[in-house]
């Protein structure tokens, strides 16, 4: 399936779609299916508000027909359930990205996982009934994996050595 196309005001929402459509592509794993659709969901929860334009509007109704196509094998898992998985996904992909950075073996691929791990983990905020210590570690991992995929990049392009770690 081709990338949706995405209009110049929704541009925001682009992150999450390219995920779901990198998920939808994955059948290695099973919950790849469950959380592209809460990327798409999370996408056009935040989409809402800017969309300004037909195209706009009708790139919204274009993830809307995609989710509703999901909805009903989606069904079979409570808000619950969907958010432990989505998140057990999540921190999977931070964790991965974490092991090849403290492995002292970062590369440009290290940094597309950690920006990945943020999306994933931002997507989270969808989700209600989330514990307070879920929230401020989800929090404090997205952060993390935003500065860590930049400075990665950053050493790269610049031509310096990578060092592993946090802040």
């Amino acid at each position: 399936m081709a990338p949706l196309k995405i209009p110049p005001e929704l541009k925001r929402i682009t992150q999450y779609i390219r995920r779901a459509e990198e998920l939808d592509n994955d059948k290695t794993k099973p919950e790849s299916r469950l959380v592209a659709y809460y990327c798409r969901q999370y996408a056009v929860q935040s989409g809402i508000s800017l969309a300004k334009s037909d195209a706009s509007r009708n790139c919204l109704g274009d993830i809307l027909a995609e989710l509703e196509k999901e909805k009903e094998p989606m069904s079979a898992f409570s808000k619950e359930e969907a958010y432990v998985v989505s998140r057990k996904f999540a921190v999977d992909v931070f964790d991965k990205a974490d092991a090849e950075d403290r492995g002292g073996v970062a590369n440009k691929g290290t940094a597309k996982t950690f920006y990945a791990a943020a999306v994933f983990l931002e997507v989270l905020e969808q989700f209600d009934d989330v514990s307070e210590e879920d929230i401020k570690e989800n929090k404090q991992k997205r952060i993390y994996a935003k500065w860590k995929a930049t400075e990665i990049l950053k050493a790269i392009k610049e031509g310096r050595e990578i060092l592993p770690g946090g802040y």
